[in-house]
This record gives structure tokens, C-alpha cells and sequence, in this order.
């Protein structure tokens, strides 16, 4: 059923029309959220380019002097830690291709105090359920972290409902270039 879903929901995304206004509206929603506002840390994760581009988020909240973090995939098993950058040049090509931080020590986020993380997903439905990639590394990490966490998508892959298993972990919100699921 996921699997359908997300063959599905990624075809409906290569087909968004008017993607750069709804990458800007949803950025712009986030951005205006309070808890934005209130928030020290992001996380924050490098779109691929059928994503919410988020890079405007990236960028106004390292001007905003907020701590910004982006996940790097330790294997293939679905874990994942959080390290800080600086600027969007202190990344690399990791695993899968997608650009993450140069691991530092000095730089791995080990307290999520007043933080909030954005989830990617192919979809997400009204319960705030996602579909994502399939190995599981936004669940393992939404398990255990105690912050705010914030799925975006274009309203297009935002569907009534997700087949959910044990493992699945919902979002605390979800924005759309439409409609916010709170």
C-alpha cells in the first residue's frame, strides 16, 4: 500500500505546476509561524528536487541566527544524527546522493531543546501520517525527539488517510501551499 502510495505521490510531484510560487507560500507560512519565532534550533533537511525547496527557510533562519542542522544518515539501517552548519557550504554529497553536513563532532546536535524539525514526506494525510522513502529514518529520530515537528507539501499530497504501521510517527503540523493541518 506505501509503496503504491509513494510511486503515486511521486509522480503527482513532478507534475506540480507552479512550483516556485508554492515552494515561496509554504516557506512563508513556516516562517511566519511563532514557533518559529520562538524556536533556537532547525532542523532542516536539503530538498531534493521534487521537495518543498526549503532553502529559503535554511537561509533566513541562519540570518536570523538560529542553529541550523541538517541529518546525516549513518547507514543504511535508518539511523540518522543532526549536525550543524554555518552556511550551506559545509555540505556534502552522503548517502543517497543528497548533500549533508561534514561530520564534526564538534558539531552534532545532542541537545533539542526549543527546536523544531522539518519532516519531509511524499504525502501526508489529515491525521498527519506521512509517506517518506521507506527506510524508516524520520521514524526512528520522531521517536525519541521531543520538539516540534513540521511536515511540508505542495496541498496536491495531502490525502485523507495513510495505512499507518507501528513504527509510523505523525507530525505536530503540516503546511501547504493551501491548507495547515494543526
Amino acid at each position: 500500500m506505501k509503496n503504491e502510495l509513494r510511486e503515486e505521490y511521486q509522480n503527482v510531484r513532478k507534475k506540480i505546476k507552479d512550483k516556485d510560487i508554492k515552494d515561496r507560500m509554504i516557506c512563508e507560512k513556516f516562517l511566519s509561524l511563532d514557533i518559529y519565532k520562538n524556536s533556537n534550533t532547525i532542523l532542516a533537511y536539503y530538498p531534493l528536487p521534487y521537495e518543498v525547496n526549503i532553502l529559503p527557510i535554511i537561509k533566513k533562519a541562519l540570518k536570523d541566527k538560529k542553529k541550523v542542522a541538517l541529518p546525516i544518515t549513518l547507514d543504511k539501517c535508518g539511523n540518522m544524527e543532526f549536525y550543524f552548519i554555518k552556511n550551506l557550504n559545509d555540505l556534502k554529497k552522503g548517502n543517497y546522493g543528497i548533500l549533508e553536513p561534514i561530520m564534526e563532532s564538534k558539531n552534532k546536535v545532542n541537545i533539542f531543546d526549543n527546536s523544531i524539525c522539518i519532516v519531509p514526506g511524499i504525502c501526508f494525510d489529515l491525521d498527519k501520517y506521512r509517506v517518506g522513502y521507506g527506510k524508516g529514518y524520520y521514524d526512528r529520530f520522531l521517536n525519541l525527539f521531543k520538539g516540534v515537528s513540521i511536515g511540508l507539501c505542495y496541498f496536491e499530497c495531502l490525502i485523507d488517510k495513510i495505512k499507518v504501521d507501528k513504527y509510523d510517527q505523525k507530525v505536530d503540523i503540516i503546511l501547504t501551499d493551501i491548507k495547515s493541518v494543526i
